[in-house]
């Protein structure tokens, strides 16, 4: 059996309309050709689908029951053209960002909040994950942009799939109780910290690598006195009074409200980039494009 949407749709117009020449003006066709189309679709199902007299015509058995799966094909095909049509223009779809969990939590709010007023249809699926699996995410197809720090070839080894686009640089800050002798200062030089319990971040961090870094390049041995894996974590162990800690600008937003301040840090000035990575030479969608843009703003407004 070989049937078309077309035919489909000559079917419902002729049982809606009452009459060929009814459907026949509907459809904007001849009543001759809508009556061959009613004969072949008979002759290819082998039903009578109209009882047909001088005066009237109405649907048999057959006919009601071929309508109704008629009806329905046509339904589904036309949400189907319509899907499309709005997929090709942005009014529907699904994004999925992958994204370090301290950058989300301080650029998402701001930037879902503007695309979901341009793009109420889109739906985000956000995976709040650490940096390495964000960019496997990506490079994996899993994501379609990662969130996060710029990858490095020394733990990535398929950086050539891959494009970075940077949005800023996030600066790790002294952040300490509202009490602490280091918060009298306007700002406070790396060496100052040995003098305090540090909280660190797990080895396997990348706050951890750029702690570490700023320690030896200010030649200053520091043994923490805790590791944790998680910045919450880090934060609250400071609020209870048991050290200081060094943690990205951007984090800051998910501790505010714990009766500790920030300062920044000097001697060196550490900055990470943070950005947005996607797989490389290929065409983000309108609706990706839009989310870039409303990322890019909420970086800008960070500041």
């Amino acid at each position: 059996m070989n049937l078309t949407i077309r035919q489909l749709e000559v079917l419902v117009a002729a049982a809606d309309a009452g009459t060929f020449s009814a459907a026949a003006e509907r459809l904007g066709i001849s009543q001759p050709a809508l009556s061959e189309t009613i004969r072949r679709l008979e002759a290819e199902t082998g039903l009578r689908l109209f009882d047909r007299t001088t005066r009237s015509l109405a649907l048999s058995a057959d006919g009601r029951h071929a309508v109704s799966i008629a009806r329905e094909v046509v339904r589904n095909f036309r949400a189907s053209l319509a899907s499309i049509a709005d997929r090709s223009q942005g009014r529907r779809g699904r994004i999925t960002l992958a994204a370090l969990p301290s950058i989300a939590c301080a650029l998402l709010p701001r930037a879902l909040r503007g695309f979901r007023r341009e793009f109420a249809g889109i739906d985000v699926a956000v995976h709040d994950v650490l940096h390495e699996r964000a960019v496997a995410f990506v490079a994996d197809g899993i994501a379609d942009l990662a969130l996060t720090t710029r990858p490095h070839l020394t733990r990535l080894g398929r950086l050539d799939e891959l494009e970075f686009e940077e949005l800023g640089a996030d600066e790790l800050r002294l952040v300490c109780p509202k009490r602490h002798p280091l918060a009298r200062q306007s700002q406070v030089a790396w060496r100052e910290l040995a003098a305090y319990p540090f909280v660190a971040m797990a080895r396997t961090s990348s706050v951890r690598r750029m702690t570490d870094a700023a320690f030896i390049n200010s030649e200053t041995a520091v043994d923490p006195a805790y590791e944790v894996e998680q910045i919450p974590s880090a934060a609250a162990l400071v609020a209870a009074g048991l050290g200081v800690t060094a943690l990205p600008a951007l984090t800051l937003a998910m501790f505010r409200g714990q009766g500790l301040v920030t300062r920044p840090l000097v001697r060196p000035t550490m900055r990470r980039p943070v950005g947005l990575v996607r797989l490389a030479g290929r065409a983000p969608a309108e609706s990706a494009r839009r989310l870039i843009a409303h990322l890019r703003d909420s970086f800008a407004q960070m500041g």
